[in-house]
């Protein structure tokens, strides 16, 4: 068995208390009563620091979870004024959590290979990412003898029996992969192919031929390169009215945020111009650095655990899913970007603002698009990848909407 991980995995080191977004400020951190007890059991573990443990866990009812109670800010209790943790500070690494010792690494564990990332919530994790052009290229890394790998989506023979498509579970990752690594397209494009190829798949295993998903794959390939169908997909024009009406009410719905005041009229209506001017934007960001987009939409592939992130949902809704977070994660760059002319319009029109939810934004004078991409990877990944009630909230606008084909899903990535 061996690690298959982006290249930017090897590179990743947590910054600790230098990090720009600290991941112990702001999330639900869990432990375990045997994590806990490793801490308090230890001699040299401080009067101090077993006072601040007995007060600083709540527990679930009938569950051996503890969630970290945060204190003032959010912030967890054992993080000190620096920014560093207490019982790494004092103890050692080895007496965090699983979950903090992990994060933001992650495994899917498929045939002969465990697939290795992180999770752009993470700010170190785009700056690797974000790096090279080459960051996101899998390679292949020897596993030590007796390692264990925890918190990885696995399969079980149970989990076979019943859906025996997850034999093929590193086939159809390796292959959507491919899709959207392929650079002889736009990643828009290979959204699109993909979600074509995962309309088709789903059609295989919804007929229970499981065991001819190689031979379609196979058959799937040359298609990506008919000319007739890639003109087809180049020829489909933008519905802006989709994208600022649909998607946008979609972002609102999931992260409780009003970003689409920002491409409003003085009227209060869609301003399609605006839109326009921040895909402008958005493209001048990207002139020179093509990569970053792919890299991004490579990396959401892998947190959405593609194509079972949902087990019971088929392929073509799970791919569904990464789809439209990749359209959220575009419109909302944009839209960030248009609320650097927020005071200007707000003094015409009252009634245009932004409402509650996790993404606060500065007005500035001068445009930094590459800000605003960092922060909405940010909050596709945590609020979405990280969080499987709005990945499924998600499917369930898409199924309330009609956009459950590969045509709608045109319409939002395009």
């Amino acid at each position: 068995m061996y690690f298959r991980q982006p290249r930017y995995f090897g590179d990743f080191k947590c910054i600790g208390g230098t990090c720009s977004n600290s991941c112990c400020i702001g999330w639900r951190i869990d432990w375990y009563k045997n994590e806990i007890d490793k801490i308090t059991d230890d001699p040299r573990c401080s009067e101090e620091l077993k006072e601040l443990v007995s007060k600083s866990f709540a527990q679930i009812e009938n569950s051996n979870i503890y969630p970290v109670i945060l204190g003032a800010g959010k912030r967890c209790p054992f993080l000190t004024e620096d920014n560093f943790c207490k019982i790494q500070r004092e103890l050692g690494a080895e007496y965090l959590s699983h979950t903090c010792s992990v994060y933001p690494r992650h495994h899917i564990i498929a045939g002969e290979a465990a697939y290795q990332y992180c999770n752009m919530s993470c700010p170190e994790v785009m700056n690797k990412l974000l790096n090279s052009e080459k960051s996101m290229d899998l390679v292949n890394v020897a596993i030590r003898e007796h390692i264990t790998i925890k918190g990885a989506a696995m399969n079980n023979e149970n989990l076979l029996a019943e859906h025996p498509e997850l034999k093929y579970r590193g086939e159809l990752l390796e292959f959507f992969y491919e899709i959207i690594a392929d650079k002889k397209h736009d990643v828009e494009t290979s959204i699109i192919l993909g979600a074509l190829a995962a309309q088709s798949l789903s059609k295989i295993v919804d007929a229970k031929d499981y065991d001819s998903i190689p031979e379609a794959i196979k058959q799937i390939k040359p298609q990506f390169h008919n000319g007739a169908q890639l003109r087809s997909i180049k020829n489909i024009k933008p519905n802006y009215y989709v994208k600022l009406g649909a998607v946008g009410e979609i972002l609102k719905s999931i992260f409780q945020v009003n970003i689409m005041s920002a491409l409003t009229d003085k009227e209060g209506k869609p301003n399609i111009d605006l839109y326009i001017r921040g895909e402008k934007r958005l493209a001048d960001t990207f002139k020179e650095r093509q990569f970053y987009l792919r890299n991004i939409a490579l990396n959401l592939l892998l947190e959405f655990v593609l194509p079972f992130k949902f087990i019971g949902k088929t392929i073509f809704e799970n791919y569904s899913i990464f789809a439209a977070a990749f359209a959220l994660f575009k419109l909302n760059v944009i839209a960030t970007a248009e609320l650097t002319d927020l005071a200007e319009r707000k003094a015409s029109n009252p009634k245009v603002d932004v409402i509650g939810g996790n993404l606060k934004i500065k007005v500035v004078a001068k445009y930094d698009t590459e800000k605003y991409i960092n922060k909405s990877a940010a909050l596709i990944s945590r609020n979405i990848c990280h969080n499987n009630e709005n990945a499924k909230k998600l499917l369930e606008e898409l199924h309330n909407r009609n956009f459950s084909t590969p045509a709608y899903l045109a319409l939002l990535i395009r």
